[in-house]
């Protein structure tokens, strides 16, 4: 069995760059065995009688020797297509030159193409896709709470700062400063901060009666 294929795959994930320089050797030698294997397939089917067991296992070998090689062109192509839209997050709307010049004028078109889908979807939005790019650490996320229960006044992770948590009342706060009463029941989570307050969850002394 032909290794073009296995080989192009290899050249490119084992590669010590982000995108190598485009393989046209390896490409043409994959393609050329997908002719040389349809080839022989096509007259196999044409001249002989497929239904001995013996020819049968012949045309399942080439048929799936076929789409083995198609399979590697795919990964080769679609990888090298990924790694040019990781580049768009990382690099900005310019290909590095010691970039650029292992890709291919179709592949340089691809990444101006979808640098302005980019551009003109933040704009729809009006959101910059790029700014805080790394999630927040559990401790500096902000959220809506109710308080169920009276817990009194306690003291935030700044230690500088005091929050009242009374019955009833809604804060808006760092899920780290309320994670044990969020736990324990006495601060729930709430999604929308303007609902009413009858219609949360009751309190623990409610559930009780």
């Amino acid at each position: 069995m032909d290794t073009s294929g296995s080989q192009l795959v290899r050249e490119l994930l084992e590669s010590s760059y982000l995108i190598p320089s485009y393989s046209n050797h390896l490409i043409k030698k994959v393609n050329l065995q997908i002719k040389k294997e349809k080839k022989d397939l096509d007259e196999i089917i044409t001249n002989e009688d497929y239904d001995s067991p013996s020819l049968s296992a012949t045309i399942l070998y080439h048929h799936f020797s076929i789409r083995r090689s198609k399979r590697c062109l795919c990964v080769y192509h679609n990888e090298r297509l990924k790694t040019i839209k990781r580049l768009r997050w990382t690099h900005g709307s310019t290909l590095p030159s010691e970039i650029s010049e292992n890709c291919l004028q179709e592949e340089r078109n691809f990444f101006q193409e979808y640098s302005l889908l980019l551009m003109k979807y933040m704009s729809q939005i009006r959101l910059d896709l790029y700014q805080n790019m790394n999630p927040p650490c559990s401790k500096n996320i902000y959220i809506h709470v109710l308080v169920v229960n009276d817990i009194g006044e306690i003291l935030t992770n700044f230690e500088t700062q005091t929050i009242r948590l009374l019955k009833g009342s809604k804060h808006y706060v760092r899920y780290n400063d309320v994670k044990k009463f969020l736990k324990n029941g006495d601060v729930i989570q709430i999604t929308n901060p303007k609902e009413n307050v009858q219609t949360m969850t009751p309190t623990k002394n409610q559930k009780n009666k």
